[in-house]
Parts: C-alpha cells; sequence; structure tokens
C-alpha cells in the first residue's frame, strides 16, 4: 500500500514522535488496517450494501478556524438529517455483539477514547471540541485511505505532505463513498451533513464521486482563522512530540491554507450552482437567519420542528465552554503581511452580510493574558515544576528588601483570614512581632490559635475571631461584630484559600473556590466599605496617620485562567482532580479583579483636575512556592512525590510572609495605590485583572450572586 509506505517512512525520518505519540500513531495505524479488513469482510457477508444509495450530500467545506464546526453541528441537529457522531468517526463498522443500526459498544470506546484526549491534552478541547454524540468531521473516514491532511496536521512528515499532493485523491473519496454506505445501511437519513475543511483541497474529487453534493462553503478574514488553526496544529501535534516548531507550522500551513482555497476556486468557477456561501459574522450574528437562507439555496423551508432543533443545538454549543482558545500570528512567525501576501483572495471571498441586523452588547471580555511563567499550572505537577523554576531561575524587574525590623506597627489594628495555619498563621505571627493588634479570622480554633501567637510574641493584643469564607452567614457574622464594636481596620490580609480534590459546594450552593476566594472576599470588602470598618485615615485623631492597606494573596497561577465572562460566570464548576487547576486559576484572576476594583471604590469623586488617589493601598502578591498544606486534597498517588519536593525545596510560611508583611507597612510602599508582587519582586498582574471594566463587571456579578442569595446589600 504506497500511502502507508510513503507514511510510514516519514513518520520514522522526520516526525520525532515521544513514546506516547509511538504508542498512539503505532494504534491507528493498526486500528485503520482492522477496519479495512473488518468492511472487507462486512461487504462479503451484505453484498447489498454495495448497491445501497447514499442520499444527498450537504458538505461543510471552509478555511479551518472559519465556523465550520458551529455550521455544522446547527445543521446535523435536524432530525431528518444524517450526521456522521463521533462515536461513528472513530468505528463505522458494528462490532461484533452489536445489531444493525445499534452502537453500545462503539460509544463506549469512543467515551474512553475521548477521556485519553481530555488526558493527554486537556487544552485541545477549547481549540476542537470532542464529544461522543456530537457530529464530527469525515476526515476520519479519509484516514482509512492513508490520504488526508491529518497526518500532516498531527505529525511533523513533510516528505509525505508533498507526495500525498501529487497523487490522484479520487481513490480516497471512492473509499469515503462505501463507508457512507455502510453507515446509511446501518442509520438511513433525508440527506447527510459532512464537515471537513480538507475538502476545499479536493472539491473535483467530492464532487465526482458524489454528484447529488451541495457544498456550503464558510469565509473569515484569513488574518484571523490563520493565527487560530496554527495553534490548533501545533496543540494536536505536541500531543505526540516533545518537538512541535511553532515557525514551521506557521511555514508548512500558510502555504497549504493558499493551495486550499486556489484549488477551491478553480472548483467554484467551474461549477459555480453547487456552492452556498455563508460569512463568520452573519453565522455568529444570525444563525437562524443563516440557516433559513441555506435551506432555502437547498430548495425548501426550515421546518418548525427543525428550527427549534438547530436553536437548542446553538444554545448548547456555546462557545468558550470547553475554555478559551488563545492564539497570535507573531507565535507562528507570521505577520499580517505575509497572510495578506498569501490568502489576500480569500479576503474577496467572504460575503458581506445582507443587513447590519442589531447584536447586543457583548458583555465586558477578558483580554489576552500575559504570558504563564515557567511549564504553567494546568495541574499540580506542572504548578510544583514551575514554582521549583521561579526559585531557581534569574528573574529581572524591581525586588523589595524585606522590611527591616525596626518598622512598628503599634496602635494599628490588623486583620488575618486563614491565620490559623500556613502563610496565614506566618503572617498573623510577623505582624504582632511588630506590635500591631492583630485579629486571628479563621474557620479551626481561632481563640487556641490566638493564645498561641500570644505567647509566642509576647504580644498579648491578638485575639481569635471565627469565620467560616465557605458559609457567608458566618461572613455576615464577623461584619456585624466589627460593626457593634466600632472597629476600623488599618491592615486587612485575606489570605485564605483552598484547593480541593473535586468540586464541592458551600453553605450557599455556590462551588467552593468561587465562593471562597471571590464571593466571601467580595462579600467582606464590600461590607466593610460601606460599614466604615474601612474607612480613611481620621484626621488629627488616634487613626491619623498611614491609609489602611488591604492585601491580597493571590496566585502566578491568575495568568493561567482561561476566558472568563463576569456576565455569565457560572456559579458551579464541576471539576475532578485533573482539572481542579483551572478553576483556581480562573478563582485567583477574579480576586485580582477584586483588587483592581476595590481601588477604583476608594477613590474620592472626580474633581475638575480629576480623580483624587485612593485613601488605601490596595495590594496583591503571588508568595512563590511555599510548603504548606493547601494541596492537602491532592491525589494519594502524586502525594509522595509531591510533599518530599515541596519540603525539601519550598519556601517555608515564614520566610514566604516577607511580600506580605511588605505590602502591609513598607513605609516605601505608602504613597502607592496598587503594587503587585511575585516573591518580593515588582510585577504587573495580568491585565484582564488590571482592566477596569472587567474588574466592575467582577464586582457587579459579586453583588449580584449575593442579592440572589437574599443577602442584603
Amino acid at each position: 500500500m504506497p500511502a502507508l509506505d510513503v507514511l510510514l517512512a516519514s513518520i520514522r525520518d522526520e516526525a520525532r514522535l515521544s513514546p506516547t505519540g509511538h504508542v498512539v500513531q503505532h494504534a491507528r495505524l493498526v486500528e485503520a488496517l482492522c477496519t479495512r479488513l473488518r468492511l472487507r469482510a462486512l461487504l462479503e457477508r451484505y453484498p447489498e450494501i454495495v448497491e445501497q444509495p447514499v442520499p444527498p450530500l450537504v458538505v461543510v467545506a471552509g478555511v479551518q478556524r472559519s465556523g465550520t464546526t458551529k455550521l455544522h453541528r446547527l445543521l446535523a441537529a435536524d432530525p431528518e438529517t444524517r450526521a456522521l457522531r463521533s462515536w461513528e468517526a472513530l468505528d463505522p463498522l458494528p462490532r461484533p455483539g452489536e445489531a444493525r443500526g445499534e452502537g453500545h459498544l462503539r460509544r463506549r470506546r469512543a467515551r474512553l477514547a475521548q477521556a485519553a484526549l481530555r488526558y493527554l491534552a486537556p487544552d485541545f478541547l477549547a481549540v476542537h471540541p470532542v464529544e461522543t454524540d456530537e457530529p464530527e468531521e469525515d476526515v476520519l473516514l479519509l484516514d482509512l485511505s492513508f490520504m488526508s491532511q491529518t497526518p500532516e496536521a498531527t505529525m511533523h512528515v513533510p516528505s509525505y505532505a508533498r507526495w500525498l499532493e501529487a497523487q490522484d485523491d479520487r481513490p480516497a473519496y471512492a473509499l469515503l463513498r462505501r463507508l457512507l454506505q455502510v453507515l446509511t445501511w446501518q442509520r438511513p437519513g433525508r440527506r447527510w451533513v459532512l464537515k471537513t475543511p480538507e475538502h476545499l483541497e479536493h472539491l473535483d474529487a467530492l464532487l465526482e464521486i458524489f454528484p447529488d453534493t451541495t457544498v456550503i462553503q464558510t469565509h473569515r478574514d484569513p488574518r484571523q482563522t490563520m493565527a487560530s488553526f496554527c495553534s490548533m496544529v501545533a496543540h494536536g501535534r505536541g500531543v505526540f512530540s516533545d518537538h512541535v516548531d511553532p515557525h514551521e507550522v506557521g511555514r508548512h500551513w500558510l502555504r497549504k491554507v493558499r493551495r486550499m482555497g486556489q484549488r477551491a476556486v478553480a472548483t467554484r468557477q467551474r461549477h459555480p450552482e453547487r456552492f452556498c456561501d455563508v460569512g463568520y459574522e452573519a453565522l455568529v450574528g444570525d444563525p437562524v437567519g443563516e440557516l433559513e437562507r441555506i435551506h432555502a439555496h437547498l430548495g425548501g423551508p426550515l421546518s418548525a420542528q427543525a428550527r427549534a432543533a438547530m436553536q437548542a443545538a446553538d444554545a448548547h454549543n456555546v462557545q468558550h465552554r470547553h475554555g478559551v482558545h488563545r492564539y497570535a500570528l507573531e507565535d507562528f512567525g507570521l505577520t499580517r503581511a505575509d497572510v495578506d501576501r498569501e490568502l489576500g483572495f480569500l479576503r474577496a471571498l467572504v460575503p458581506e452580510p445582507a443587513s447590519a441586523p442589531m447584536t447586543p452588547r457583548a458583555p465586558v471580555a477578558a483580554p489576552l493574558h500575559s504570558t504563564t511563567t515557567g511549564l504553567g499550572h494546568r495541574d499540580a505537577l506542572r504548578a510544583t515544576a514551575t514554582g521549583l523554576l521561579d526559585l531557581v531561575r534569574h528573574r529581572t524587574g524591581e525586588a523589595l528588601s524585606p522590611v527591616p525590623s525596626h518598622v512598628r506597627l503599634d496602635g494599628r489594628t490588623c486583620l488575618v483570614t486563614g491565620a490559623n495555619r500556613g502563610l496565614g498563621l506566618a503572617t498573623a505571627r510577623a505582624l504582632a512581632e511588630r506590635g500591631a493588634r492583630v485579629l486571628v479570622a479563621c474557620r479551626t480554633e481561632p481563640e487556641a490559635t490566638a493564645r498561641r501567637l500570644s505567647q509566642q510574641t509576647g504580644n498579648p493584643q491578638v485575639e481569635g475571631l471565627f469565620v467560616d469564607l465557605a458559609d457567608l452567614d458566618t461572613v455576615d457574622a464577623l461584619c456585624d461584630q466589627l460593626l457593634r464594636r466600632g472597629e476600623r481596620l488599618d491592615v486587612v490580609v485575606l489570605n485564605a484559600g483552598l484547593m480541593p480534590k473535586r468540586a464541592r459546594p458551600t453553605a450557599q450552593g455556590l462551588e467552593v473556590m468561587l465562593g471562597v476566594h471571590v464571593v466571601a472576599n467580595h462579600r467582606l470588602l464590600s461590607r466593610w466599605l460601606a460599614d466604615g470598618v474601612l474607612r480613611p485615615a481620621d484626621p488629627g485623631g488616634p487613626g491619623d496617620g498611614p491609609r489602611p492597606r488591604v492585601v491580597v494573596v493571590s496566585s502566578e497561577v491568575h495568568r493561567s485562567a482561561d476566558g472568563v465572562d463576569p456576565a455569565t460566570m457560572p456559579t458551579w464548576v464541576d471539576y475532578g482532580v485533573r482539572d481542579g487547576m483551572r478553576q483556581y486559576a480562573a478563582t485567583k484572576l477574579l480576586l485580582c479583579a477584586l483588587v483592581t476594583a476595590l481601588r477604583e471604590r476608594a477613590r474620592s469623586p472626580t474633581e475638575p483636575n480629576g480623580p483624587r488617589e485612593a485613601w488605601l493601598g490596595a495590594h496583591a502578591l503571588c508568595p512563590g512556592p511555599v510548603d504548606t498544606d493547601i494541596a492537602r486534597e491532592a491525589p494519594p498517588w502524586i502525594m509522595p512525590v509531591l510533599r518530599p519536593v515541596m519540603h525539601a525545596f519550598f519556601r517555608s510560611p515564614d520566610e514566604a510572609a516577607a511580600p506580605v508583611v511588605s505590602l502591609a507597612c513598607d513605609p516605601s510602599l505608602e504613597m502607592e495605590e496598587h503594587v503587585y508582587l511575585h516573591s518580593m519582586l515588582r510585577k504587573a498582574m495580568d491585565p484582564r485583572a488590571t482592566d477596569p471594566a472587567f474588574a466592575r463587571a467582577v464586582w457587579a456579578r459579586c453583588e449580584a450572586l449575593q442579592a440572589a442569595l437574599g443577602l442584603r446589600p
């Protein structure tokens, strides 16, 4: 089989597969050969399949990332339409034990494959959603011919890619027809709806093998699609190789997309009646309107039943529900000029919308995040490795010196949440040693913790207060207590945090990390502002002096957060051991945004010369890798690795408290409204967290959630 021979040689000589890549690719090729043998056996047993008519085809084809998946899933929602489901694409032939038309065994195998993909490449689902019972690309059927774009999209196989472009592509589409006959024999339909961007390169063969075909071509500005598709390829290749050159990806696919587009234009000129054009902006702005127009082109109106099913599918398949896909041309060595030069002819094909429908104003969107440090924070192992890198690598920037021991806090009141253990306990101890009156706010043994700190520091002004940030009733009880006593807080350290093994609810039913890191801290801050517990220093009074400071313990993980839309911020996110870090990152991003919102709220009203400076300092930090028990709920299998590494290499809580103390009382920061520290190094927070509109939206969303829970403003 020449195609397989060339592919194997290219994989051997060029792909540089990882051990995982070798195993997976070997299994895929063997499975494809087995499927071909099973197809031969099935046709021998049921020769009538060869005469099975294939219903008319509607083929969604467009440059990658131009809305093909969205349109495909909408068209496939029509109950009368036959679509290729993901489990069928992976295994199109009946398994022993399955009757004709059944697929329970293949669905089970598909679910396992989807779980494996989620484990190997958790970011890939944000790029291209894969779900067992959802429509999938028919390129997986073309793969069985060993003549498809899949190898060059998932591996570095340039010699195979060059060989493939010189071959007759009709045999691959003849095999596709045979497989569609088998699938139609199992479960018929009024028409087939297929989708694969690769069809653009082979439209002549497609229309020859399937004469009764309508091509729905999607269009989008290639300046936007090119970076997105290169990112998709890089993610795919990263599953199988540790040697992915993003610039090579950019060069290869810029040329490949140009070839696809040019061949498609030539076919359109020969068969203009076979095409219906859909613009990406029109599809996103008015999907039902575009579907009605497509059905009119197909020769019939959109039925009420189909319309309802499509609207339900559109509501289900919301953008970014698997995470945000981030990309930039520069990541792949490309510029806008490169794209305009090579793909400018595609821009001329983008149809103008028939009208300019009014669309709702988009919710506040988060800007792109800044570069994540180290290996990132997608799971506990990578977060640990990144922490180690942060400790040993040289970092540039302005580093603060520890606050000298002679700087005192006598006469000032400090409150620290989560102060019964780890970093919170070390911070409370350091503040007490400087003479502060310290309120230890925690849910476990607050009074015993206060007594122990008093004994250790010789400071009798340490008091324990009960609060459980996972229960907003106790948050309000703490605020009521401080209000009754007429307290004024000079320093607030919002330290309490957690990283649970799996999602669980707070007392009010919120996901616990959202509840503790975001909603509870917002409740504390908003109540203290309203109650006057946080207020400007009293001129001439006992509180006259440095303005109050709020210090929020966040994490560099916030830079790894996927897109967060405050307007639709969910109150419940389900996660387990492998993907909890995503929610941790999201909540830490929202927490950083609250710091920005707090600073805005602490500014004086606008005057002719502009707003005055804030009357408090709103600061945040990542303490760096700390040997605490925040990962106490990590899975048992990782603890034998994680715990010794943390003990051996991470800072002790007392050492890690230095940046917290600096933000709390360093005199050199007195005139600064906002400082963010990574350990003792000054940095900027992620741009999303410092965006005022985004921060205001986070604050407003927290207020709305609390109102929905029946909490008073």
